[in-house]
């Protein structure tokens, strides 16, 4: 089964969100299905809502059976009608227009919790 995992986050440069880190560690565990790291892209500082549709298009295009969207902002968005990742707006609709086939899992949360990245390049 071809699956992809895009983890999306919204630390200032340097940085990245706990939650992404933990997440990361979660689907390269075996009791989060032990992802490849080829088959993961973090976002760790943001991404604009245009490199997010291609990559998700892209993927489709790939035929990629399986994808979990994880978008991390810094405070909760229930009942807002977009996200903010990095100072880019990226709109719900757009966000779920692609799990309509079925094939994809949009999973939101928040964290304000940082972690320098030199810390995780030496762990």
């Amino acid at each position: 089964m071809k699956k992809y995992a895009i983890l999306c986050g919204s630390a200032p440069d340097g940085f990245t969100q706990k939650k992404i880190n933990e997440m990361h560690d979660f689907l390269t565990s075996d009791f989060g299905g032990s992802w490849a790291e080829k088959e993961i892209v973090i976002f760790p500082n943001g991404v604009t809502e245009a490199m997010l549709s291609f990559v998700l298009e892209r993927l489709r295009a790939d035929k990629t059976e399986q994808i979990f969207l994880y978008i991390c902002t810094l405070s909760p968005t229930a009942d807002d009608e977009s996200v903010w990742l990095g100072g880019e707006e990226i709109r719900k609709s757009v966000i779920e227009a692609f799990c309509a086939d079925g094939c994809g899992q949009v999973v939101y949360d928040s964290c304000r919790e940082m972690v320098r990245e030199e810390v995780l390049e030496n762990a």
